[in-house]
């Protein structure tokens, strides 16, 4: 007589596979769920790689057209507008790179948010004042640092491309993928963090990266505080709509320390840029970790 072999009840069998997913398969397949460490390093791969790609036939173009690799020869506006030209193009590209990726590994839900009820003009106006406080204290490292070579152009398509363009594109890109992708699977204060850092070296240059990845950190307060694209899209407008001001006029570089005569003035500044810095990132720090993540909420 054939000895019968034990039936496990079907809850016991549910129960030992979900036992070896978190032990077994199930911990593998976490640890290649979207974004690993390595999709990361392949999202900024396809953010600095598409710049390049567009910026090489740029100037395959230019050097067919005979204008050779000189673009300070060219007249401020064509400048601008031939810059506004390969940044769209440019973005565009990592727009559509990054969503594919994402899209190729898995990646799902909302990757970014808008809502008219997230605007807060008294959020807005703290972050704008914080921005200009980061960059009075970071002043001290940027002197060590190469000075921050940027030659855009001027006129309406350089205002169209620093203004309109760069926080549209910059913000779905960093706050929108990136960030929410992270958030989803790390927690909302890796998220925050890796993409500011994200953010910067996207910008390339090494002021650029230090700068870009502060300013991402209050970015990217902003968005998780108010839920909405629309609210780092006009700081980010904002801020850059401040920088094309200071270029015009000659003060591109320029520190506060070089436009301060009085240095105890400077020194007074300097210490109240310091003192809402740090009392800012404290507690943008100790509201980021009472979020819960969307899977968790």
């Amino acid at each position: 007589m054939e000895e019968k072999k034990p039936t496990v009840p079907a809850a016991e069998r549910e129960a030992a596979a979900e036992a070896q997913a978190e032990t077994g398969t199930g911990e593998l397949h976490d640890r290649r769920k979207f974004p690993t460490v390595g999709d990361m390093l392949a999202l900024l791969g396809i953010g600095l790689g598409a710049q390049i790609v567009v910026g090489t036939a740029a100037v395959l173009f230019m050097l067919l057209a005979g204008h050779g690799f000189d673009y300070k020869a060219m007249e401020p506006a064509a400048l601008g507008k031939l810059m506004a030209a390969l940044y769209f193009c440019s973005m565009s590209l990592v727009l559509a790179g990054i969503l594919y990726y994402r899209r190729a590994r898995g990646g799902s839900g909302p990757w970014a948010r808008f809502s008219v009820r997230g605007l807060n003009p008294a959020l807005l106006l703290w972050a704008f004042v914080l921005i200009f406080a980061v960059g009075v204290v970071l002043e001290p490292l940027l002197t060590l640092l190469p000075e921050l070579s940027l030659n855009v152009g001027r006129g309406f398509w350089t205002i169209l491309s620093l203004v309109v363009f760069a926080p549209v594109f910059e913000e779905l890109i960093c706050r929108g993928v990136v960030l929410s992708s992270l958030r989803a699977r790390y927690g909302v204060v890796t998220a925050w963090l890796v993409s500011s850092l994200f953010f910067g070296v996207l910008h390339g240059q090494p002021a650029q990266v230090i700068g870009a990845s502060v300013i991402g950190l209050i970015l990217g307060y902003v968005y998780l505080a108010t839920d909405s694209m629309w609210s780092v899209m006009i700081l980010h407008a904002l801020n850059n709509a401040v920088a094309y001001l200071a270029m015009v006029t000659g003060h591109g570089n320029a520190l506060l320390i070089e436009l301060v005569e009085s240095r105890t003035l400077y020194v007074l500044i300097y210490i109240a840029a310091l003192a809402l810095t740090a009392v800012s990132g404290y507690m943008m720090l100790r509201t980021l970790r009472r979020m819960k993540n969307p899977s968790a909420a």
